[in-house]
Order: C-alpha cells, then sequence, then structure tokens
C-alpha cells in the first residue's frame, strides 16, 4: 500500500487522448497495455470484450466505439466510479475500526510517514490506520521541516522511523467520533509523547 502511493494511479483511457508517455504502467512496465476479465465483472471488461471482438471479426463494431471522444467519456465515467468505490470502500473500513475500538484501547507499532509543521504522520499498518499525533508548542520540542524531523535535545524522530502508538477512540465531538493516536514510545518527546494520564494525551482523528 505504501509503495504504491509514489506511483501514478492507473485510469481508464481512450489511446490517443493522452501523450503516448502516459500509456505506460507501473507495475507491468510495458509500452501499451490493456486488460480484462472473464467472467465480465465491469463495464470496462464489455467495452474491451467488444473491442476484441470487432478486431478479430467475431463481431460487428458497435456504433458508439467508433468515438473516440464517446469512448474516452466512457473512461472517464468509469474512472469516477471507481474512485467512488475506492472511498465508499474506505468509509466501510473507518467504520468497522470505530466500531471495534468502542470502549477499548490498544498499542500497537507505527512507523512515521512524515514531517509536518504540526506533528507527525503516523502508519499503523496491523489496522491500515493513518493519523497524525499533534506537537503541543512551547514543550521543548521542536520540528525541523527541512530536515524532516522532530528534535528534543538529543532525541529524534525521523521519516520511516518505528515507534509505538495508543489507539483510541476520539469521542470529543459526539457528531463525529474519530480513531486518534498517542505517541508512546519514543516517550523523550515532551508534547508530543503521551502522557499517561488521558486526559493530558494529544491525538488527531483520521
Amino acid at each position: 500500500m505504501l509503495t504504491t502511493r509514489c506511483m501514478t494511479q492507473a485510469v481508464y483511457f481512450s489511446a490517443g487522448t493522452i501523450p503516448v508517455p502516459q500509456y505506460q504502467h507501473f507495475g507491468l512496465a510495458c509500452p501499451i497495455y490493456t486488460h480484462f476479465t472473464s467472467p465480465i465483472r465491469r463495464y470496462a471488461d464489455v467495452v474491451v470484450h467488444r473491442l476484441l471482438a470487432a478486431c478479430i471479426g467475431a463481431d460487428e463494431i458497435k456504433v458508439g466505439l467508433l468515438s473516440q471522444a464517446n469512448v474516452q467519456k466512457i473512461s472517464q465515467n468509469i474512472n469516477y466510479r471507481h474512485r467512488n468505490a475506492q472511498y465508499a470502500g474506505r468509509a466501510s473500513v473507518q467504520l468497522n475500526v470505530l466500531t471495534y475500538f468502542q470502549g477499548r484501547e490498544e498499542t500497537c507499532e507505527g512507523f512515521v510517514m512524515g514531517v509536518r509543521t504540526n506533528g507527525i504522520q503516523v502508519f499503523v499498518p496491523k489496522y491500515g490506520l493513518e493519523s497524525v499525533i499533534v506537537l503541543q508548542q512551547g514543550k521543548g520540542t521542536t520540528i525541523d521541516i527541512e530536515e524532516f524531523c522532530v528534535r528534543s535535545g538529543e532525541h529524534v524522530i525521523r521519516e520511516l522511523d518505528r515507534v509505538t502508538v495508543r489507539i483510541r477512540l476520539d469521542e470529543s465531538n459526539v457528531q463525529r467520533r474519530r480513531i486518534a493516536l498517542d505517541l508512546i514510545e519514543p516517550s523523550t518527546m515532551p508534547g508530543l509523547s503521551v502522557d499517561f494520564d488521558l486526559s493530558e494525551s494529544i491525538g488527531v482523528g483520521i
């Protein structure tokens, strides 16, 4: 999941509507390609099946598929609906995670995926969670954006460092319950590391 973030997302398009260098796929490393499933599961498969059938003379070409503009319009609609399906899937996962952490907390391993001006972004592989742990100002811990790290005396947290976090349900806003992360280890970052009194801890939900 983390590896694919730096890659351009694959989308459907009609050949000839974008520059040729953009045809390539990160995973396949092919100059040109298409794909389909059999049996057919998606409308994109229907379109490809119809085009291939026309190419080998197994069927007549459908009128709408002769228009590049029309095929591109279909492709954009497929991409739009695919993104919406992804958003719905993520929302479903988040809802289930919220339900799971109702009335419970758990300590897990996480990794620093980014350093922001207001804190660190942590990813928890066990649950696929990502959240920002906010730095409380004036506690002696500083953020160095140029070096992508957080400093407190001799102690430093950098991107991709392994950390230990507490996962809990933040119900401070009853209309928008959120999963919050608190930094447990390293415990040497005042204003960032958790104070074991829950009322003093800080976390921002996903």
